[in-house]
């Protein structure tokens, strides 16, 4: 018994002393800062060799800088009808090229940005005639394997 009582008080005692602090700290846990400057010219380069595959029909390219699992949503209106019904074979992005003017970009956090503004899309017609259609867009960017691709766009054929 007396051993018994001796052990029960051990163990008490163990179990009402206080817990030491741990050493990890929440500042030590904390990510390093991101250097936004770096991470905006990450996107700008993604948006540079999007827009170049494009412009130089490397239509096989494009999946080089969307996620896996983009989603994207296209202006209407009949003249973007008409050029993805003549542009069907290259996907989801049937243009001869793009210029994106994007009017603000923000890294929201370290896997996740938006770019939103407006962009001027060429294609070749039935007649073989150039066209332009303008349109705004929200793109949403996801980090990937260290690098931002495109996740998600909205287009509109309304600018503003």
């Amino acid at each position: 018994m007396k051993k018994t009582g001796l052990s029960l008080l051990v163990i008490m005692f163990f179990a009402c002393s206080e817990v030491k602090e741990s050493a990890i700290t929440p500042e030590a846990t904390k990510p390093p800062p991101m250097d936004i400057e770096k991470e905006l010219a990450a996107i700008t380069e993604l948006r540079t060799q999007f827009t170049t595959a494009l412009k130089e029909g490397r239509y096989e390219d494009m999946g080089k800088w969307v996620t896996p699992d983009a989603k994207t949503k296209r202006p209407g209106g009949s003249g973007w009808d008409e050029m993805f019904a003549l542009g069907q074979e290259r996907g989801r992005f049937p243009y001869d090229s793009i210029i994106m003017s994007p009017t603000e970009t923000i890294i929201m956090n370290d896997s996740m940005a938006y770019d939103w503004g407006t962009s001027r899309v060429y294609y070749t017609n039935k007649n073989d005639e150039v066209v332009e259609l303008q349109n705004s867009f929200l793109v949403i960017l996801k980090r990937v394997d260290g690098g931002w691709r495109l996740h998600r766009e909205v287009g509109s054929s309304t600018v503003e």
